[in-house]
């Protein structure tokens, strides 16, 4: 690693570009960590979906604390700040969590897909110990993956000053497009494919139990329609991110090989996004987690939480919600819309 320094800036794009990489580093730190002290903290969140948000949010953590914050120093003083170990796991790390963020997010489909879809099989595959079982074989094939062409000699971390992160530099520009390829259509084509089948067939399945047409959601709750709203949309806005980035760095790897400054940025730049915009869409969307980040953020019900009772009120069933079975003594239920028992995916 010889060159360290981040080719020259006008002094728009360093101060544009310093205060919004320290700004995504700070929101994806704090947001996130509200995410798991609200999942620690609240046994109504505990559950095994929630440990795949677990997970993202762990990933985003590591994210913004190592990658984000080397990005973000070279960017306030124009070069890479840290020393070659550092560089070389924050290398490391910045394809592990892009890997393993994509294929969570695919696992985290699949189980919404057969909670909704196939619920009978879900207590059986989705366990909290299978969850856990499957989380953990899936990241550790994806450091493998990652660590594969180090391992084998064709690749090596190193600065990059183009996009001022530490990434892979190859030995062969043949090897860099064949993995390239690999990655492009593994975690991107199949992974997003995937879960475009897996949220299509559950927001119809969704569809026509609200019309009626079936009955077999009578046991999946409206939290559990609502939380698989939410991840949807979180992961459109993962694609939102991502695919341009995964764009931009199939076209300079592939097709030109310089790129200017200005441009390479833009990638650890979408990569920052992703880390940060996870915790608004949990904290805007999901009345559980909005609940659990106004008590941590007014310390407020702090040692309610901590406290709670272990044998909590199970959700209400959809198809009581969607009857109206569950009323107060007024013939209302209680802290539902029944008008809207399941907002459709």
């Amino acid at each position: 690693m010889t060159d360290v320094y981040v080719p020259p800036r006008s002094t728009a794009l360093l101060v544009v570009g310093s205060v919004a990489s320290i700004a995504l580093v700070i929101l994806a730190i704090i947001g996130n960590f509200l995410i798991l002290v609200a999942l620690y903290r609240n046994p109504h969140l505990r559950n095994s979906t929630n440990i795949y948000i677990a997970a993202l949010a762990v990933t985003d953590l590591l994210n913004a604390c190592i990658p984000g914050t080397l990005f973000a120093s070279t960017m306030v003083m124009g070069r890479l700040m840290f020393s070659l170990t550092a560089c070389r796991l924050s290398g490391f790390l910045v394809h592990f969590l892009t890997y393993v963020s994509m294929a969570t997010m695919t696992l985290t489909a699949v189980n919404r897909y057969v909670r909704v879809v196939k619920p009978q099989h879900y207590k059986k595959m989705f366990s909290q110990r299978n969850s856990l079982l499957m989380l953990g074989g899936l990241w550790l094939l994806i450091a493998l993956l990652s660590l594969s062409p180090k391992v084998v000699g064709v690749g090596e971390f190193n600065f990059d000053p183009a996009k001022s992160i530490c990434a892979y530099t190859f030995k062969s520009q043949g090897v860099e497009i064949g993995l390239t390829l690999v990655i492009v259509l593994i975690l991107v084509i199949f992974c997003l494919s995937l879960v475009c089948f897996c949220y299509y067939h559950v927001s119809k399945t969704i569809r026509e139990h609200n019309a009626g047409i079936l009955t077999s959601l009578s046991d999946v709750s409206v939290q559990e329609i609502n939380l698989s709203k939410v991840l949807f949309i979180l992961v459109f806005a993962f694609a939102l991110c991502w695919l341009p980035a995964f764009g931009l760095i199939f076209v300079i790897r592939v097709i030109r090989k310089k790129i200017p400054h200005a441009l390479g940025v833009v990638v650890p730049f979408l990569f920052q996004m992703s880390s940060a915009v996870n915790p608004f869409i949990y904290g805007a969307l999901s009345p559980p987690f909005k609940r659990a980040f106004r008590r941590l953020l007014t310390l407020r019900g702090a040692y309610r939480n901590a406290h709670a009772p272990k044998n909590a009120v199970a959700p209400k069933p959809l198809e009581a919600v969607k009857s109206g079975a569950l009323v107060n003594s007024r013939g209302a239920t209680p802290g539902i819309n029944t008008r809207s028992p399941a907002a459709s995916v």
